[in-house]
């Protein structure tokens, strides 16, 4: 049998097409790489679902270490129930002492020692009073006057009747006494209602 010179040109260029087509299949899609979580600062434990005092107020973590602020300012019942979700337990009875310099200021006291204040239905203070709770930067109830001061700039508040009161930054709070080892007794931030 004879091949014609046509179908002859036309297998010879579909068997050199086929040779130089060196094409590999497609490759698989990449597959998107696990989310990682950036590297920062270990948070505090009760930052990882729980709460961490503050300046301006409350942050609250969940359970995968994503915050949500409660400022001064918030709902009193956003705050209460925010913070009793993340404490565990019932909301606490909120009680009004009507003699506060501020004008009547509504308190909220939870078992582990944080007193939340309000104003006019406001989140407006805080005060801390036992061990468990403490800032993102590690400020809490118990550590040392020297701990503090290597964390913060601490100063004294010389006029205060109520003790050894400092501020350190955006916190306030007591010391046992003025000596170097004294231990922060409370902490607070905020509306108070200090008879002074």
């Amino acid at each position: 049998m004879r091949i014609a010179p046509r179908t002859a040109l036309a297998l010879a260029a579909l068997v050199a097409v086929a040779a130089c087509d060196r094409s590999q299949a497609p490759a698989a899609a990449p597959t998107p790489a696990d989310p990682v979580r950036a590297e920062g600062p270990a948070l505090p434990a009760q930052s990882i679902g729980g709460l961490a005092i503050e300046g301006e107020g409350l942050r609250i973590f969940d359970a995968a270490g994503a915050a949500r602020a409660l400022p001064f300012e918030t709902p009193q019942a956003t705050v209460i129930a925010a913070v009793a979700a993340s404490v565990g337990g019932a909301a606490p009875e909120v009680t009004t002492n009507s003699e506060c310099g501020a004008g009547p200021v509504q308190f909220a006291q939870f078992g582990n020692g944080l007193q939340l204040a309000f104003q006019d239905s406001k989140f407006a203070g805080w005060t801390l009073d036992q061990e468990g709770l403490s800032t993102v930067d590690g400020v809490e109830v118990g550590m040392s006057r020297a701990a503090l001061s290597a964390n913060r700039t601490v100063e004294m508040q010389e006029d205060s009747t109520l003790g050894a009161e400092f501020s350190a930054g955006d916190i306030s709070g007591f010391f046992a006494s003025t000596a170097a080892d004294s231990p922060v007794t409370s902490l607070y931030a905020g509306l108070t209602c200090f008879f002074r």
